[in-house]
């Protein structure tokens, strides 16, 4: 058969706009393998890789998650119908390709599955720092479209591949939530899946087997038992009192042990600095808040049990008597309190170095002490005990991979490397994988996986669903 000529010119290592133009070509025809080849419509091939043969409950459930898009990539990269068949990519190849374009394609033969955690991106550079969590490592993805759109801790089925100075993913399985890691990782080590370069490889598929899972985990989902440092159920309450003489009252609780004067916000903090909470965050723990509105005292608590030990001690204090107490749950909307309620939300706290430190010292301290903690999930086991065989070391090092970060405004990390080293398990980790790009034979630069520079969240989405941005690939 007569190889095709093209005048398509191989970008220079750094032209990312040209890589993205060679890039959507290829994307193309992607798209037009799964429209018009029947090889991927046979029943053999939809049961290897969704464990299933329904295909139109997959495309259609999972169309938003960006199933299409893994499942054409998987059954041109991956599929082969026999043993001896070749894949498509490979036809692809020995058919002719223009020079850019196969240098994309060859970058991703190369490449291996894999399961990475969003470690951080960066919207204004273009960029997502993965971690390999199945094999080690970590890889700097370019995508605009994925870096403004994305979360930290979400964890992505995928191939990365290095092309000229750059790094890119192509989705092999689901994107997931970011309690669902280790839940991910138990499932496809049950199902046989080997964590090699070599085994993530022969079993490519099985990562396709993780969209029918995520309609079990979700039916089966529960929401977080959230409590506070005492193992209360989190339910807030406001206690109002009547006072008879609060200069008394004042002086009563600046005598108190337990009880501290906040200058700044005007209002007293009842604190207890022993017990379990107190070991949990290294330092004393607030109970409550006690300010005067009024002619009346209202304290400020997060659990029935806390009211109820607040309401105790403070009717012991000269001239105060209790009132009335209202309780607001922990997820109930603003709008859904009467107006009376409603306040003003709290000024945001200021995040200075200083207390990034203190914060990051103390969520150090927490984790270097879960090494030493009985697990349930390890058999109530410590991780340190789990880490004297083989198998455990493993266990061990996905608990630690899949940990998410702490949410909030503190850029905090969880000391995973540190932890690591602690219990010896950095040697068993891929380190040695490039956390820079390398040139592949035959390689230019590649860019990234998105098609447009930039597309606004309301925009229609690139891929061609006819879906706004947002509600399609954006998700």
């Amino acid at each position: 058969m007569a190889k095709h000529k093209w005048n398509f010119k191989v970008p220079v290592p750094d032209d990312l706009k040209g890589w993205k133009e060679a890039d959507r070509r290829l994307a193309r025809r992607f798209a037009e393998y799964l429209q018009f080849e029947d090889r991927l419509k046979a029943s053999r091939a939809i049961k290897r890789y969704f464990n299933d043969d329904n295909l139109e409950y997959f495309l259609k459930k999972h169309r938003e998650r960006a199933v299409v898009q893994a499942y054409t990539a998987w059954g041109i990269l991956d599929y082969r119908p026999t043993k001896t068949s070749k894949t498509h990519a490979e036809k692809m190849l020995s058919e002719g390709l223009p020079k850019p374009e196969a240098v994309l394609l060859r970058a991703r033969m190369e490449a291996f599955p894999t399961l990475y955690r969003v470690a951080s991106h960066n919207p204004k550079a273009g960029t997502i720092d993965l971690e390999d969590i199945l094999l080690g490592g970590r890889v700097t993805v370019h995508d605009l479209l994925m870096s403004e759109n994305i979360q930290n801790n979400l964890f992505l089925s995928g191939r990365t591949f290095p092309v000229g100075r750059f790094h890119f993913i192509e989705l092999a399985g689901p994107p997931l939530g970011p309690g669902m890691g280790m839940e991910a990782v138990e499932f496809l080590r049950n199902r046989g899946m080997e964590f090699t370069p070599e085994g993530v490889r022969r079993d490519a598929h099985k990562f396709g087997w993780l969209w029918g899972w995520i309609d079990e985990w979700q039916a089966n989902w529960k929401p977080p038992h959230l409590c506070n440092t005492d193992g209360d159920d989190l339910l807030w309450h406001t206690v109002s009192f009547s006072v008879a003489n609060p200069l008394d009252v004042r002086q009563a609780l600046l005598q108190r042990q337990d009880v501290e004067y906040d200058d700044q916000e005007e209002e007293f903090i009842w604190a207890k600095e022993t017990g379990r909470g107190a070991k949990m965050l290294g330092g004393p723990v607030t109970l409550g808040r006690i300010e005067f509105v009024g002619d009346e005292l209202v304290l400020t608590v997060n659990s029935a049990k806390r009211f109820a030990t607040g309401r105790k001690w403070l009717e012991r204090l000269p001239g105060v008597v209790f009132l009335n107490v209202k309780t607001r749950r922990w997820d109930e909307r603003d709008e859904d309190r009467p107006m009376d309620e409603r306040i003003s939300k709290p000024q945001p706290v200021e995040i200075t170095p200083e207390l990034v430190v203190s914060l990051q010292e103390m969520i150090d301290k927490q984790y270097m002490e879960w090494i030493d903690t009985p697990l349930p999930v390890l058999g109530s086991k410590t991780p340190r005990q789990t880490c004297r065989t083989s198998a455990g070391r493993q266990q061990v090092t996905m608990l630690i991979r899949t940990m998410p970060d702490p949410m909030g405004q503190a850029p905090v990390r969880v000391p995973r490397e540190t932890m690591l080293r602690e219990l010896g398990l950095t040697t068993e980790s891929l380190t040695s994988r490039p956390l820079r790009p390398q040139m592949p034979q035959h390689s230019e630069p590649i860019e990234a996986t998105s098609p447009r520079s930039k597309v606004g969240r309301n925009a229609p989405c690139p891929c061609g669903s006819g879906k706004k941005y947002k509600k399609c690939c954006g998700r």
